[in-house]
């Protein structure tokens, strides 16, 4: 288990905070230690657990539930639609009214009350130590994902987590270490494009060199329904603290992260990056996320520029907003997300294999895939090692941003 308890974690962002007010009478080596330290976080004690039971198959996948709020309602609405042979036993919420909301938003599948939990440390000591509990949903703030993660690795259990999977350098490499020690534990991080047949066809044609090579790369997350963590979002204020969230780059941009790794089967060797922390100051004195930057990702193979902005006016043509990864070489480009093929030929027809896949059922796809893992005993369609090479970017472009200049990866990992 993790030693990582609620003091640790409030002694960790106190000590984060004196470092940042100091960090200006710094000279520049001094506040790239401070930085290296920030992103590497404290290290994690990780031991093994005892072997996850056999999953019957002729029987209901015994669920249990840790963290009830507006991600994990919408992450069981698809588990429902996916799995009619699933029943809930227990969840575990500090907030009673969120657990209550969740049971009755489903009358019809959680006809028996479940066990419920508030305290603070019951997800552990009460939920996760029950024998009928199978596999485990989680949907809590970031900065609780590895620890809360590496808890199901040490009580054996199977986890369908949501990403960012780690907001630390030691978290990741301590979530990589529980995985090769509980080898039998099926951990799914929660990054929907890699169960959806869309990308795995458009990746399989940028492979096949569809697009004659890759020259020009770019991809942004570019939004117009925030920002989150405002003033008055109650205990969704830690959208917009970085010690909470991990900032944007890991809370939201991992996505992003996970499919370019995937198609350059690398990790970048180094990011240049800048952005702006002072975007909401007005709104949120406190408030430290970058909601508006821009990022320069470097890959063996080819270079990415990326784009992620909060501050996008509310549009119907797209002209400002939205999600992308597109692909372009000689003979065309692949807008992955649209699951279409341009050819650069333009008496040639743009090829469309998104055979009606869309956003609505990406999160049904990947919760698919991991019960069909539970139940096939089969690797997670994303795993710790995609949720590792994640992390790591994620705090690259973090670092980067920051400091407005290039970073490399050997840089990072110290």
């Amino acid at each position: 288990m993790a030693e990582y308890g609620d003091q640790t974690r409030r002694s960790f962002l106190a000590t984060s905070a004196r470092i940042a007010a100091v960090a200006g009478l710094m000279t520049t080596a001094g506040r790239a230690r401070a930085d290296a330290q920030a992103d590497r976080g404290p290290a994690l004690k990780v031991t093994g657990g005892p072997k996850p039971k056999a999953i019957d198959p002729s029987k209901p996948i015994r669920l249990g539930i840790v963290g009830a709020g507006g991600r994990a309602g919408y992450v069981l609405r698809q588990m429902f639609e996916v799995e009619p042979n699933m029943v809930v036993v227990a969840i575990a919420d500090p907030q009673q009214g969120n657990i209550d909301r969740m049971v009755n938003d489903h009358p019809e599948r959680i006809k028996d009350r479940p066990a419920t939990y508030t305290g603070p440390d019951d997800y552990r000591t009460k939920l996760l130590a029950r024998e009928d509990v199978d596999a485990v949903l989680l949907a809590t703030p970031c900065h609780l994902h590895a620890p809360m993660y590496l808890d199901c690795f040490a009580a054996g259990k199977h986890f369908y987590g949501e990403k960012p999977m780690a907001i630390t350098v030691n978290e990741a490499r301590a979530m990589r270490e529980a995985q090769a020690k509980n080898p039998e534990v099926i951990g799914h991080i929660g990054f929907q494009r890699r169960a959806t047949e869309l990308y795995h066809k458009g990746i399989g044609m940028v492979r096949d060199d569809v697009t004659g090579g890759l020259l020009d790369c770019r991809a942004a997350w570019n939004n117009s329904w925030g920002p989150l963590g405002k003033p008055g979002d109650g205990p969704r204020i830690w959208f917009g603290r970085r010690a909470m969230s991990g900032d944007w780059m890991l809370e939201q941009a991992c996505h992003t992260w996970d499919v370019l790794n995937w198609v350059a089967g690398k990790l970048p060797v180094a990011v240049s990056g800048f952005g702006y922390k002072d975007t909401f100051k007005e709104m949120d004195p406190d408030r430290d996320v970058t909601d508006l930057y821009y990022a320069h990702l470097e890959y063996p193979d080819f270079v990415v520029d990326y784009e992620h902005s909060w501050i996008c006016p509310p549009n119907d043509e797209g002209r400002f907003t939205g999600v992308f990864e597109r692909f372009s070489g000689l003979k065309g480009g692949i807008a992955l997300n649209e699951g279409k093929f341009f050819p650069r030929d333009g008496s040639k027809p743009v090829v469309d294999y998104a055979d009606g896949q869309g956003d609505p059922k990406w999160t049904q796809e990947s919760v698919r895939a991991f019960f069909a893992s539970l139940r096939e005993r089969k690797p997670a369609a994303c795993g710790v090692n995609e949720g590792y090479d994640a992390t790591l970017v994620g705090l690259l472009v973090r670092r980067a941003v920051d400091e407005r200049r290039r970073v490399t990866m050997k840089e990072l990992l110290g």
